[in-house]
Formats: C-alpha cells, sequence, structure tokens
C-alpha cells in the first residue's frame, strides 16, 4: 500500500510539472497588441512602456511599410520618425523584436524509458526542451512635453494608442511581402 502511495504520488507529480515553463514570451491581448515596459520584452530596450504587437511579416517589409506610412527616408532605421497627431508633434521609434516561448518537458523521458523496456522500442529518453519563437515590433513614442507618451497618466496616450492600433491594423491586413509591394508600388 506504501508504494501505490509513493508512485501515485510520484505519478501527480510529473503530470503536475510536465512542460515546465523555462520562459515565456509577452501575450498580446484580443485587440492584437499590448503596452508593455520594453526591458519586459527585450533586456535592450528601455524601460519606458512600448506598444508592442506581432510582425507577421519580415523585418524588410516592416521598414518598407512605415518608411511608405510615415515618408520616412530610406535608412532612417525607423528611429525618432516625426508624426504629427491631432495638431501635436511625436517622435516615433520602432523595434523588432524576438522572444520565445521554452519549456521543459519531464515526463517524456520517463514514459519513453517504460515503453522502451516493455516493447523493446528505440524511443529517446532524453528530457525534451521545446522553444517556440515570435517576432514583435515594439513602439516607443515620445512628444514635445513628455518623455514617455504611452505611460499610464500620459496625456497623450489615448491619441497615441489610437493610431498606432490603426496603424497596426493596416500592417497586418498585409497579407504578404508581395502584397505590400504591389501597394507601395502603386500609390
Amino acid at each position: 500500500m506504501k508504494y501505490i502511495k509513493i508512485t501515485t504520488c510520484f505519478m501527480l507529480f510529473l503530470f503536475a510539472t510536465n512542460c515546465i515553463s523555462l520562459k515565456k514570451a509577452p501575450e498580446v491581448n484580443a485587440s492584437g497588441y499590448i503596452i508593455a515596459k520594453g526591458k519586459k520584452l527585450k533586456k535592450s530596450l528601455s524601460n519606458a512602456n512600448h506598444f508592442v504587437f506581432y510582425n507577421h511579416l519580415y523585418d524588410s517589409d516592416l521598414t518598407a511599410f512605415i518608411e511608405y506610412k510615415l515618408k520616412a527616408e530610406e535608412n532612417s532605421f525607423l528611429q525618432n520618425l516625426p508624426v504629427n497627431i491631432k495638431e501635436t508633434n511625436f517622435l516615433m521609434t520602432f523595434y523588432t523584436v524576438a522572444s520565445s516561448d521554452k519549456s521543459i518537458n519531464l515526463l517524456k523521458p520517463f514514459v519513453n524509458k517504460a515503453i522502451n523496456e516493455k516493447l523493446n522500442t528505440d524511443f529517446s529518453e532524453d528530457v525534451e526542451t521545446k522553444e517556440t519563437e515570435y517576432y514583435y515590433v515594439a513602439v516607443y513614442v515620445e512628444s514635445d512635453l513628455e518623455s514617455d507618451s504611452l505611460k499610464e497618466e500620459s496625456i497623450h496616450r489615448k491619441i497615441v494608442e489610437n493610431y498606432l492600433i490603426g496603424l497596426m491594423n493596416e500592417y497586418q491586413s498585409i497579407g504578404s511581402s508581395k502584397e505590400l509591394n504591389f501597394i507601395i508600388g502603386n500609390n
């Protein structure tokens, strides 16, 4: 009876700890974006708030789209781009960021070992680590009056957020690099 309890507790522990998350990529909300501190997304970003959304195309496509939409100079590196929203001047800086989910599966080696012993198979008994890569666009915005226009108490947060939502929706409605090239080429 004692061995059954120990085995049951051990199996419950394995099932509870299966696929332990080692690193978690940020999750955007139902609207398709979040406003988060840059350091939480990538250590090299500032601690200021950034408007963050998924980048479904290539980095070069984002660059071409932003240069086209904001009439930025080529090779501007998408930094300190001037934007006028409702008679207020802002500077926007766009960053492309890769982040990943990493998890470890502790149950798989035990299951595979049991299967290998019973069925004389050759399944890997190594601990499995799974990594999924996500690509984001992080936008930092400042105005003449404040250095972080996306912080909670900012007087410009709502208008900047609405502008960036529109920009994000337009970018994400583009299905491919070819479609983006067609849009830019015909305007």
